[in-house]
Parts: structure tokens; C-alpha cells; sequence
């Protein structure tokens, strides 16, 4: 084959990880759900993340009466039950057929829904949305993808919508090492860390509204998901 398309490079480039590093595809074995059904695993938590509960305290999100959220990699499904609480039709997407099985599950009344998808190659369920939500999908793809991310996101966001991130911290957890190396190696390390100003420039096309530690806002208004190898940020996308 030569390649003449970006996504025949990106399909290409996908080979290079072979080593069983990328978990952001599918495959035959849910990589997942070995993760998701170990009770003690911090991401079995039910409590939304710590600077999604700041950010609404601050203003910086809003309440979700009429709004959409979107919450990518939604896992058990914590983060949209909260975006549902506030108010959000709340949708929640994860390529693990395990986890989204037991966010239904878990999610009973809360009026949130779950969809078993691939974000970097299956069209988004409904949209565009109001908010975008990621916590620990991103830090997981292999550099290419960033671009096919994204895409997703153009798509899937609103203009003037707010976009979350959630990823590894440098020095905290994950690789800090470049992509050519990465792509050398082939090999992804558990995981990508990013600084803010490495999410700065990946979503240039945003306004940064803030960032920072995963820490709970004080006085705390409910318990919270917070763990010192996180950080998030949020952006805003121009109307």
C-alpha cells in the first residue's frame, strides 16, 4: 500500500504500538474492563472530579437547564451523573463495552445515557454539545490521534461551549518523554503527561479559562475525586 490519504497515515501510524501500550482502540481483549472491575481501582469512584465541582462553585460552569454535556472515556460513569445533577442532558461515551454496561447500571434514574463508542473513529451520538468533558481519555493516545481528537472535538462542540480536560501532571505520572521518541520506541508507557501549556498549545484554537491541581474548591460543597498526579483545564471555544 501507498499512502495517499491522512487517515490510511493515521491507520499506518496506529502499527507502530503495537506492543499492547495503546488501549484507545478496539480490540478483542476489553483492556479495560480489568481496570474497571477491581473494586479498589480509584477510577470505581462515584464522586465527580474535584475542578468540575470548583469550576461550578466559581461560576466558570454553569447550571445545565436546556444544555448538553458530553462527557468522553466516561468510564463508570461519574462525571455525567454529576453533569446530569446539574441539570445537563447528559451523555457518556466510552469504547469499553464493560464499562459502559455498568455505568447504565450504576446510572439507574439520573437521566444520563451511555454509548459504547470509539471517539477517534465512530461519529459522536447527538451534538454539538454545550460542554465537552474529558477526564483521563486523552493522556492515553498515541500522538497521531491527537489529530483525529481533534476533529471529534470541531465537531462536537458547540461555538462558545466549554470544553474540560483532565490528564497526568508532569513529574506526577506518565511519560514526559517527546513524540519522535515515543514513536521510536513504540511504545506508550501508561500514558502521556501534559503541562498546561502543553494543553495550551494542543487547543490553541480555545481560550484558556483556567487550569491547575485536582484539588477540591474550599469549603468543599460535597466530597470529591481528587488525586496529586492530575491536573484539568478549561477552555472556552470562540462563538
Amino acid at each position: 500500500m501507498r499512502i495517499s490519504t491522512l487517515e490510511q497515515l493515521l491507520n499506518t501510524l496506529d502499527g507502530l504500538f503495537g506492543d499492547g501500550s495503546d488501549w484507545t482502540k478496539r480490540d478483542e481483549q476489553d483492556h479495560w474492563a480489568g481496570l474497571f472491575s477491581r473494586p479498589d481501582h480509584p477510577l470505581t469512584s462515584d464522586l465527580p472530579d474535584a475542578n468540575l465541582v470548583d469550576w461550578r462553585a466559581r461560576g466558570l460552569l454553569s447550571g445545565g437547564e436546556g444544555k448538553t454535556a458530553l462527557d468522553i472515556g466516561c468510564g463508570l460513569g461519574r462525571n455525567t451523573r454529576y453533569f446530569a445533577r446539574q441539570g445537563y442532558r447528559a451523555t457518556g461515551i466510552d469504547l469499553s463495552p464493560y464499562a459502559v454496561k455498568e455505568a447504565r447500571e450504576r446510572s439507574g434514574e439520573s437521566g444520563a445515557t451511555f454509548t459504547e463508542c470509539d471517539v477517534l473513529r465512530d461519529p459522536i451520538p447527538g451534538g454539538p454539545y454545550d460542554v465537552v468533558y474529558d477526564s483521563g481519555c486523552f493522556h492515553h493516545l498515541p500522538p497521531h490521534r491527537r489529530l483525529s481528537y481533534l476533529n471529534t472535538l470541531g465537531a462536537a462542540l458547540k461555538p462558545g461551549g466549554l470544553f474540560g480536560i483532565c490528564t497526568f501532571a508532569p513529574g506526577q505520572m506518565g511519560t514526559e518523554a517527546d513524540d519522535l521518541t515515543l514513536f521510536r520506541q513504540g511504545r506508550l508507557e501508561g500514558g502521556i503527561a501534559y503541562s498546561l501549556d502543553d494543553l495550551r498549545e494542543v487547543f490553541s484554537g480555545l481560550e484558556y479559562l483556567d487550569g491547575g491541581p485536582l484539588r477540591p474548591p474550599e469549603p468543599a460543597p460535597e466530597a470529591v475525586f481528587s488525586m496529586d498526579f492530575l491536573h484539568a483545564a478549561l477552555f472556552r471555544r470562540p462563538e
